[in-house]
């Protein structure tokens, strides 16, 4: 598992590329589980910012 720091555009590329499977907001903070054509199963940590993380699970 890989815990990465992210850009509001590059968070923002990385969930339209993808698959949504669950996502939740709780204080302004939204968790999103989605699945990458290429990179596969991430979940998406976005701020209030637009600024983030992405962890990649593996498989």
């Amino acid at each position: 598992m890989r815990l990465i720091d992210f850009e509001p555009a590059i968070i923002e590329d990385l969930k339209s590329e993808s698959e949504l499977i669950a996502e939740k907001t709780l204080s302004e903070i939204t968790v999103s589980t989605v699945r990458h054509p290429t990179l596969g199963r991430l979940v998406i940590i976005r701020l209030p910012n637009g600024a983030g993380m992405v962890v990649e699970i593996d498989e």
